[in-house]
């Protein structure tokens, strides 16, 4: 008998040859709700098929927290436990009983194991903490790309190494609303030390390379920016830009 309802929600878009893999995944959970934001494949049809709950709404002017935001909504109150996966991401299996012997009522938000990619041998090539389970209220997404919960009260969080979500990228899509994304989300707030390194990272990807040191320069400059790595990272980045 599980302690908890759990339900899974994701934006999709053209995802087709991810459809069962995910719906493999995220089986373990009670219920399923995606928001399409305009897929011209079968994406729609065949996550229906695998039993999950689909809206469709194309969001424009695109932004990716408006998008999560309203495929939260798709979620009951009633839920206990929210977990925000996308369909390019697999989780290990078992992870429901993991999920139920660590969640607790207080928590708001859990932190778990995510390989974001991996090398030839299979690998993980980029491990860190991701932390997008979390209860059904309370919580929002901001920043039009780059996209962060915020949560509209003091946090108690909980990091654990026994749940573990794979990326495992599309590779073959395109990145092209990066750019204007991010310098949308620098404009709406200029403190924002996280989006300020991502904007100059992409001008590095772009071979922009004056508005790349120009930016990453701004980043080391703010206050907030004091997390060592992605200090380093900008150092690095200036360096090659150079």
């Amino acid at each position: 008998m599980n302690k908890y309802k759990v339900c899974i929600y994701a934006i999709s878009k053209n995802e087709t040859k991810f459809v069962d893999r995910w719906m493999d995944s995220v089986s373990e959970a009670d219920a399923v709700y995606v928001l399409d934001t305009g897929s011209t494949d079968d994406t729609v049809e065949k996550l229906k098929k695998r039993g999950a709950i689909v809206k469709e709404q194309v969001i424009k002017p695109w932004r990716f927290d408006i998008a999560r935001n309203e495929s939260l909504k798709l979620v009951p109150e009633d839920t206990d436990i929210c977990i925000c996966i996308d369909i390019d991401e697999v989780f290990e299996p078992g992870w429901r009983e993991k999920l139920e012997k660590i969640w607790t009522p207080e928590l708001t938000r859990l932190k778990y194991n995510y390989n974001w990619s991996f090398d030839n041998y299979g690998n993980p090539a980029v491990n860190f903490y991701t932390d997008k389970i979390h209860r059904r209220n309370g919580y929002k997404w901001v920043h039009p790309v780059h996209e962060v919960l915020e949560y509209e009260d003091n946090e108690k969080t909980l990091t654990t190494e026994d749940i573990t979500v794979n990326h495992y990228p599309d590779k073959t899509k395109s990145r092209s609303s990066y750019l204007p994304l991010l310098e949308l989300s620098v404009q709406e707030d200029l403190e924002d030390d996280r989006n300020m390194h991502y904007l100059g990272r992409e001008y590095m990807f772009y071979k922009k390379y004056n508005e790349c040191i120009d930016t990453l320069i701004k980043h080391l400059n703010l206050k907030s920016a004091i997390w060592k790595d992605e200090r380093s990272a900008s150092m690095r980045f200036i360096a090659r830009s150079y």
